[in-house]
């Protein structure tokens, strides 16, 4: 593992949360804003730990909980978990309803409170049917079968089981949940971080932790998950054609190669038990990852539940979604077409046509009906750039060759600028040593310099510029003088 020195560019988490795991790896919510996935996990025979099952089902009235509520159990009812330390008091205050709007960055309005109030009644009426094994916080193994909800909702104003007169929305947690989350072991996250992400990839980032912390605990180059898993246990929707799926996955993606979290993706190609198509994803450790993992040891937090990662074979490497393809599909291009004109066209060409339709989109937009179908033909055929089209590159090209004429143009007014400066600062130290003289000494400069002097200064002195001329054989002779002492540049210095 490189040394913690190599990795000052990512500050260590300040606002930690430490999250169960015997239920959080486990799905709730569907992550999507509309529609409904079932869930419903069996695994058989899984070494050492036996078959799992878990189910969750909804009540008709409030429905499947969705996004928010998925942001509830993970930002507020988590967080108040935390901050209750254990043993965990069974009746949890969440604030009032615009309280849990400020937190979760909505906006305060009826609409928002009524969506809040809805998707607690969500997570409240989620039944769970689970068979499974988890770890207790001291490492030992306790086995789960059994039939619950996780908590019931008190709103503002009802009364509370101890009588008194409810000050904001409670929880009141129930049996079967309390008792597992108050022995389970915990892994810490980075809250602040777990709050910035839209719920897709905040799921990915809880799931992920498990197999990156069990890479960087024994020093392995990558993280492993599979796209089936991740899929399973988002949930979200599973696609078997790989263009879908990597295009679903890079959304995925993006955040955490931004932030830093994960430094790439590799992909191996599978099936999965029943003979489907699957990836084996595999993911290199980012600085961020390594900032927290040594932040959190070092802290010597809580207990982190260390998966055992089986290295794979080298994978067969299959790019993820290139930045260019990803332009293209964000102008309404199918994910297939943008791979085909990627993989068949020079970048140069695609980004050129990109920048002719843009162009054409500003300046004659009557011109172009359907933009992605435009698109694609140009790249295809390679259309001609339209009239009066100048390239950005042109255009660039033009604005430095300005740029540099000004640049020229200063520097020359720079220079006989300096060289100004330097010729009245030379005549005024021969000046200065002309007027030290006495009037002897002067007399006999003057005829020295006189008889020195060229015929032309010696026939401007005779005119009716005498002083202009004898001034100016008087200061080349002072020149000359200067210049043998060493006290004056001579042109050559002066230039070089």
């Amino acid at each position: 593992m490189e040394s913690e020195e190599q990795f000052p560019t990512v500050p260590a988490p300040q606002n930690t949360i430490r999250v169960e795991t015997a239920i959080s790896r486990y799905p709730v919510h569907r992550l999507a804003r509309k529609g409904s996935i079932k869930i419903d996990l069996t695994k058989e025979n899984i070494p050492g730990e036996g078959s799992i099952h878990w189910k969750v089902s909804y009540n008709s009235e409030y429905g499947q909980p969705g996004p928010l509520a998925y942001k509830l159990d993970t930002l507020i009812i988590n967080r108040r978990i935390e901050e209750a330390r254990r043993p965990i008091p069974r009746m949890l205050k969440l604030g009032s309803l615009s309280d849990i709007c400020k937190e979760l960055g909505l906006a305060d309005s009826g609409k928002n409170r009524s969506h809040i109030k809805k998707s607690l009644f969500q997570n409240a009426f989620a039944g769970i049917t689970a068979k499974t094994l988890y770890r207790l916080a001291d490492g030992t193994e306790r086995s789960l079968e059994a039939g619950f909800t996780r908590y019931s909702v008190i709103l503002t104003g009802e009364k509370l089981p101890d009588g008194r007169k409810a000050d904001g929305v409670y929880i009141i947690l129930n049996d079967t949940f309390i008792q597992v989350i108050n022995g389970a072991m915990t892994r810490p996250l980075d809250y602040d971080y777990l709050k910035s992400l839209p719920p897709a990839p905040q799921r990915f980032y809880e799931l992920l932790s498990y197999q990156m912390y069990a890479a960087l605990r024994y020093d392995r180059p990558r993280a492993k998950l599979t796209y089936s898993e991740f899929c399973a246990h988002a949930p979200q929707t599973r696609h078997f054609e790989w263009e879908r799926a990597r295009l679903q996955m890079y959304k995925v993606h993006r955040p955490h190669l931004q932030s830093g979290y994960i430094a790439g993706v590799d992909y191996q190609e599978t099936v999965d038990a029943d003979g489907k198509p699957d990836w084996v994803m595999l993911y290199k450790p980012g600085t961020k990852a390594l900032t927290e993992f040594r932040a959190f040891n070092k802290r010597g937090g809580p207990n982190v539940l260390e998966i055992e990662a089986i290295e794979p074979i080298p994978p067969v490497y299959i790019p993820e979604i290139t930045v260019l393809e990803h332009e293209l599909i964000a102008r309404n291009i199918t994910p297939a077409i943008a791979s085909e004109l990627v993989r068949c066209n020079p970048e140069e060409k695609i980004r050129a046509q990109m920048e002719r339709i843009d162009w054409l989109i500003e300046k004659k937009p009557a011109k172009v009906e359907d933009p992605a179908a435009y698109l694609v033909g140009a790249i295809r055929n390679d259309y001609a750039a339209p009239k009066g089209f100048v390239s950005k590159a042109e255009r660039e090209r033009r604005l430095d060759a300005k740029r540099k004429k000004e640049q020229e143009t200063r520097e020359a007014k720079r220079k006989e600028r300096e060289q100004q400066e330097r010729e009245q600062a030379e005549i005024e130290l021969l000046d200065a040593y002309w007027k030290g003289l006495s009037p002897e000494d002067q007399a006999t400069l003057d005829e020295a310099a006189r008889s020195q002097a060229d015929p032309e200064m010696l026939q401007l002195a005779e005119g009716p510029m005498k002083r202009i001329g004898q001034t100016m054989y008087r200061r080349a002779h002072i020149r000359k003088l200067l210049q043998a002492e060493g006290k004056l540049a001579t042109l050559d210095e002066a230039l070089f």
